[in-house]
């Protein structure tokens, strides 16, 4: 019996011995932002890469009892050059005082110019994504400029950057000019799967920053192709069925007018009786309210208001139809998830032509589109008269 007693206790002692890997907070460099860029200088073979990562200085944060407000800077960017991206993590602790830790990691600013070379980016991400420290809700973003010069923006609500960025990623209840942030974890899952990908784009200036855009990746290189404005990501959202808020605005006959959507859904069917040749229909019903005009017509009139319908019913299609006429002419790829579609409901069909989709046969290019906008207006918004 007393052997059994002796047995228990020297497994009670191994849960007490703590962790053997432990750490203390104050020897960790908390990583907020990443960014990674191509270095000035290059060198023959493996290209160099510029890799910056944002410190966050605890003290430069300052504390409730404090005021909240510190004269140190909160964060520190460090960056460095190398051809391997673990390789350059690990010379940073050469420099910084503390590692290098990436469990706090906010967001990932990757540089147009390295995206569009070939194996760059998408060797980095997968670096990243296997890193245990990683964690799959970290954003992913592209900039025009050099990456580390979005780590580098002034805000005068957050005092890091990297979480400045992330917020204005967030207020797409706001703009339908802006698309879903990314993920890393989605971006895994779509690098696996091959499929077609976008990611949220802004351009720096004059030390403040801007979404402005998406940055279209093909699956399959896991590379940049090209780039989409504004005004074409709202056809997009509107398109695709993901559309939080935002105004469409068009002309009327005496003037501009700004249509404020309060709710949007799309539905798309796709038919592949005919697998050389698909049919696709886009159906884009939305609701809202005329939320500024600028002509002096009386809203309140019913006919009006039908009229507007029509209009802005039109100005969606055309919206939505341009946008895909250049997925299909210019960039020649289907970044609406179409094929996605194809493979969950038509998965045979799928099977047959998937290596002809958006190369080979070209049947994405070929495909006809057809766009169908449905408006209601609920509420005229403003007015200068009151309804008898």
């Amino acid at each position: 019996m007393h052997k059994v007693y002796l047995f228990f206790l020297c497994c009670f002692c191994l849960l007490l011995a703590g962790c053997w890997d432990e750490v203390d907070i104050e020897e960790r460099g908390f990583v907020i932002g990443v960014a990674l860029d191509l270095a000035e200088e290059q060198t023959e073979g493996s290209p160099m890469i510029t890799l910056t990562d944002q410190f966050a200085v605890p003290a430069g944060l300052g504390t409730p009892s404090e005021g909240g407000e510190s004269s140190q800077k909160p964060y520190n960017n460090l960056s460095l050059d190398g051809q391997s991206l673990l390789q350059i993590t690990r010379d940073m602790a050469l420099i910084q005082g503390n590692a290098p830790f990436y469990e706090h990691l906010k967001l990932i600013v990757v540089s147009e110019e390295l995206a569009r070379e070939p194996g760059i980016f998408a060797n980095s991400m997968d670096l990243l994504i296997r890193d245990p420290e990683m964690r799959r809700e970290t954003k992913v973003i592209v900039s025009q400029q050099n990456a580390k010069e979005v780590l580098e923006i002034d805000s005068q609500i957050e005092p890091l950057p990297a979480t400045h960025i992330e917020t204005v990623n967030e207020n797409r209840d706001k703009s339908g000019a802006i698309i879903e942030p990314l993920r890393i974890g989605n971006l895994n899952e779509y690098m696996l799967e091959k499929n077609n990908y976008l990611i949220p784009r802004v351009v720096p200036s004059d030390g403040k920053m801007m979404f402005k855009g998406a940055a279209i990746f093909d699956g399959k290189k896991n590379q940049l192709v090209d780039i989409i404005e504004e005004k074409d990501v709202v056809a997009l959202n509107l398109i695709i069925g993901d559309f939080e808020g935002g105004f469409i605005k068009f002309e009327s006959n005496d003037g501009m007018m700004i249509y404020e959507i309060k709710r949007a859904k799309s539905n798309i069917k796709i038919n592949t009786d005919d697998s050389g040749h698909v049919n696709i229909d886009v159906e884009i019903d939305t609701e809202g309210n005329i939320a500024e005009t600028f002509g002096d017509r009386s809203l309140l009139n019913k006919g009006t208001i039908n009229e507007i319908d029509k209009q802005i019913s039109e100005r969606i299609e055309q919206k939505a139809s341009s946008i895909i006429k250049k997925a299909q002419e210019d960039i020649g790829i289907d970044f609406f998830g179409f094929s996605q579609i194809m493979q969950t409901k038509h998965y045979k069909e799928w099977e047959k032509i998937k290596d002809n989709w958006d190369q080979g046969e070209n049947i994405f290019q070929n495909a006809t589109v057809n766009v169908k906008a449905e408006t209601t207006i609920r509420s005229s918004g403003t007015t200068d008269k009151t309804e008898e």
